[in-house]
């Protein structure tokens, strides 16, 4: 019910009568189409796992707590892998992106109709291309280990590092440049 104000006091209007069926005609359908979506839901949930949720749940946070320190030792190695593939993907990402980036600049790039859509098509391939699917590729390739997981971190990043730098390289003030 739609409330205005006049002078100080708050008066009530009715609706004109299409906005009112509008109205529960859209609450109508909404309902409908929210009794639709559960009885969907409800015909392939499988209750059982649902009913059996709570009992896994309490079992994995039993198992959690307290923590198991004599695992400690085991996981000083995996560690070091992951910091050292992140680093050094990273890294790598840095060193591939930054030509791109010049490529990709406007204001630096030696050709715009081959070269800049060539490094503009190579970041937004990186950046759409999943570390996940670069790492399965890079596995099948290479075979499992750091550097697979180094050469796809930096395949990933490629897109976002050069992104960014080619934007900054595009926004000098080219007066400064010359100088």
């Amino acid at each position: 019910m739609p409330v205005s104000e006049r002078l100080g006091q708050k008066i009530w209007q009715r609706r004109e009568r299409g906005k009112q069926l509008a109205i529960w005609f859209a609450w109508l359908t909404g309902t409908a189409l929210f009794v639709f979506c559960w009885q969907l839901i409800s015909e392939q949930t499988q209750w059982f796992f649902v009913w059996d949720a709570p009992r896994i749940a309490g079992d994995i946070g039993s198992r959690m707590l307290p923590p198991r320190w004599s695992y400690i030792t085991e996981l000083w190695e995996p560690l070091w892998d992951t910091i050292n593939i992140a680093t050094l993907g990273t890294m790598l990402a840095i060193v591939m992106a930054v030509p791109v980036a010049f490529l990709a600049a406007r204001n630096t790039t030696p050709d715009t109709r081959i070269l800049r859509p060539l490094a503009l098509l190579i970041i937004v391939s990186s950046r759409s291309i999943n570390s996940l699917i670069w790492s399965l590729l890079l596995v099948s390739i290479i075979g499992p280990g750091v550097v697979a997981g180094m050469i796809a971190i930096s395949l990933r990043s490629i897109g976002f590092i050069a992104k960014l730098l080619y934007e900054a390289i595009e926004e000098i003030d080219p007066n400064q440049v010359e100088a």
